[in-house]
This record gives C-alpha cells, sequence and structure tokens, in this order.
C-alpha cells in the first residue's frame, strides 16, 4: 500500500509515547514493504531538525506546546488554511492510496479535512480524546458562549469536527472510545485495537520480580498533576517512615511544565523517603532503566488513553502497581498481572508496596504473568498487523 501518515508531531520532535508509537508503526509497515510518507510539523524547531526521507514538515501548530492550550478561535483559523492547502499539495505529489491521521492536536483540521476533500480513503487512529477538543461549542445562555457556539456553527464550521466524516476509525481502548462517544463524537462503530510495544527492545531481566533491598521503585511519566507522582512520593514517605530511610529508593523519571515539578521536588523533601529526579529521559535509554528497578508504580488520577509504559516496564520483568481507572485497566488483572489501588490514595499505594517487600513470591509470580501477557497480546508486530489488515480493508472497501 502507498500511505500518507499525517501526525500533529513525529520524532525527533515529540511529547510522548504518542509520536513514539507512530514512528515505529511507520517503520514496521516500511519493512513490511508498504511505501510510507509523513506529514507533520516542525514543532517549531526548523532549524535543529535533520532531513528525514519521506518525512515532510510542512505543517504548521496553531499554538506551540510550550504555551497553555486554549481556543484561539483566530489561529486555528488562519493555521487550518496553511495546513489544508499543505495537505491537498502533499497529496497531489504523493499520490497515496489512501491516508492514515494520526493525532491533531494543535495541527488544526485543516490536514483531515484536505484528506476527505481528496476523495481518497481517510482513516483515523484515537489514541487519546484530543478530537473532542475541536468539536463545536455546546450551545449556553451565557453570552460569551453563545457567540462562541454560534462562530462555530455559522462562521468558523471549519475548524470543528462539523465537517469530517469519520468514516474509518479506530481507539486504543474502550475507555478512549466511550469517552468520545459521551464527548458528542460520531465514533460509536470506532475498531478496537490495542497499541503494543516492541518487545524486542525490553528484554527481561535476569531475576524478574525479585525486590532488592533497598527496594528501587521506578516512576516514568509527565510531571503534571493528573499524572499522581505526588501521591506516590507521598506513599514513600510513609514506606521510609514505617520500615525506615533505608528500606527503599524513588526513582522519578520525567519533566513537565509550569511550577508542578519544583513542587514535586519540594514534596520530596518534606519527608524520609530517598527520591531522585531524573529529569526527561531518552526514550532508548528507558529499558536499561527499567532494568536497574525493582518495581514500577503508576499513580495516574485520570483515565488514561491506554498504558504503554505499563507494557514496557512488564516486558522487562518489573511487578507494577497502578491506578486502573482508565485504558490501561482492561489489561490490568489485580493480583494476577499486577497488583492495583485507587487513584489519589497514598496509603493504599504504600499497602500494596509493602505487600511486595513482604512476600518475596508475589513479584515473581506476577511479573511472569505480566511478560507473558505482552509477549502474547501487546507486541508492536501483532499491533501494526491488526492496523495493516484494518487499512488494507478500507482501501479495498467500495467507496460511499
Amino acid at each position: 500500500m502507498k500511505i500518507l501518515v499525517i501526525s500533529n508531531l513525529y520524532p525527533p520532535a515529540y511529547l510522548g509515547g504518542y509520536e513514539l508509537l507512530c514512528q515505529q508503526v511507520v517503520e514496521e509497515l516500511r519493512q513490511r514493504g508498504h511505501r510510507v510518507s509523513v506529514l507533520t510539523s516542525d514543532h517549531g524547531n526548523a532549524a535543529s531538525l535533520a532531513p528525514q526521507p519521506s518525512v515532510h514538515r510542512d505543517l504548521q501548530l496553531y499554538l506551540p506546546f510550550s504555551e497553555p492550550g486554549r481556543v484561539a478561535r483566530g489561529a486555528r483559523w488562519r493555521t487550518h488554511q496553511v495546513n489544508r492547502r499543505a495537505t491537498a499539495a502533499r497529496i497531489a505529489a504523493d499520490r497515496p492510496e489512501l491516508i492514515f491521521v494520526w493525532s491533531q492536536l494543535r495541527l488544526t483540521l485543516g490536514a483531515a479535512q484536505a484528506a476527505e476533500e481528496s476523495g481518497l480513503p481517510v482513516c483515523y487512529t484515537f489514541n487519546d480524546e484530543h478530537l473532542a477538543g475541536y468539536l463545536p461549542r455546546a450551545w449556553s445562555p451565557a453570552p460569551r458562549a453563545m457567540i462562541g457556539a454560534l462562530a462555530d456553527r455559522l462562521l468558523l464550521g471549519g475548524i470543528t469536527t462539523a465537517r469530517l466524516r469519520l468514516r474509518h476509525t479506530t481507539s486504543i481502548s474502550r475507555r478512549v472510545r466511550d469517552n468520545l462517544v459521551a464527548s458528542g463524537l460520531h465514533a460509536a462503530e470506532s475498531r478496537i485495537i490495542y497499541q503494543g510495544i516492541p518487545v524486542e527492545r525490553f528484554p527481561l531481566k535476569t531475576d524478574p520480580g525479585r525486590i532488592g533491598s533497598p527496594a528501587r521503585i521506578l516512576f516514568v511519566g509527565q510531571l503534571v498533576p493528573y499524572k499522581g507522582a505526588d501521591t506516590l512520593i507521598r506513599a514513600a514517605h510513609d514506606l521510609a517512615a514505617a520500615r525506615g530511610p533505608d528500606a527503599i529508593r524513588l526513582t522519578v523519571a520525567g519533566d513537565g511544565p509550569g511550577s508542578h515539578p519544583a513542587e514535586l521536588r519540594r514534596l520530596a523533601l518534606e519527608g524520609p523517603a530517598q527520591v531522585e529526579f531524573l529529569g526527561r529521559v531518552p526514550h532508548a535509554e528507558l529499558p536499561a532503566l527499567y532494568r536497574r528497578h525493582d518495581l514500577f508504580v503508576f499513580p495516574s488520577r485520570w483515565q488514561e488513553p491506554f498504558g504503554l509504559t505499563h507494557l514496557e516496564a512488564m516486558a522487562s520483568g518489573l511487578p507494577v502497581v497502578s491506578t486502573a481507572d482508565g485504558g490501561h485497566g482492561e489489561f490490568l488483572r489485580d493480583n494476577q498481572n499486577a497488583l492495583v489501588f485507587p487513584k489519589g490514595n497514598p496509603e493504599a499505594l504504600a499497602a500494596r508496596i509493602s505487600a511486595l517487600l513482604d512476600d518475596p513470591g508475589l513479584g515473581k509470580r506476577l511479573a511472569l504473568a505480566a511478560r507473558t501477557m505482552v509477549d502474547t497480546d501487546f507486541s508492536l508486530a501483532r499491533y501494526v498487523t491488526q492496523l495493516e489488515s484494518w487499512l488494507d480493508e478500507v482501501r479495498r472497501a467500495p467507496a460511499a
């Protein structure tokens, strides 16, 4: 197949797992003989990005990710037109058989609109709920809200989802699909295709599930309030107070915008736990980081779309302690392949970690069961095979 992939970001310009997975899928499809080109933005770093074969950074973001999100209808409209023209030009140059749209967060819908206007089959993957942010503003008696709703429907309809057909879509979890439907998006028929990881990049530890002394606990993620790193730090203080300051070591890998990282560092100094902040760790260094630790904690407060870091830690042989209020809850099984605790509850988290510290066999049992699950159900090869089959099905389907 000859495929044009559209995404707001593409490595080496990326924010997290979403964009890294896009690159992994593109590379895997190319290895399978498909001709894949990518249309994306430069993330505001054009001067620092080396040219890549078949990667075209002609799109623009209406708002850089360094700034807080906002509607900015005027900027959206202007960027929408730029991206619509750039996408039409790329389609004319590449002449793909189908178009595969990934994240449009801060990209506007100009690229997707041009894709649908081309008459080619257009596929969308919903890896999170960002598209709900492009729905027309809801009606409200408040004057400002009423003006926004009228503008979205009468003047600026092109910058909302109103003109997208969204005929062929896939979602990475039932949670993502259900939340999009609840927001008002027409996604009830979206096909569920769970993501996967390149398992071979995350080799199993020599002694999977073993908890050392001190127990080395790992957090990997953005340092933003909804990721819940503060819950973990408080639990670490509780554990250190109960078992002694040398019983555990907590490593926090990640960074974030605003004041929250500094707030977490202050919180780390308010108790007896020893906490090390690594900052943002390149993805290529994560496999070694996982293997240097004993267990992985995911304390997120929000409904995560999925859980790639869970799978990476599981593949590496770390027992996982996690919340489950999101897409990751669709593969976590409490006391079978992970230990689950309620979000925002440091006492419950400390109790779950204590269970691993007190029962050497528990960690090994969880780690081995989790690795088997990842091998069987959540490899990148399996994910791409299912995507490949779906894309070919869409390509062959008669035009509506």
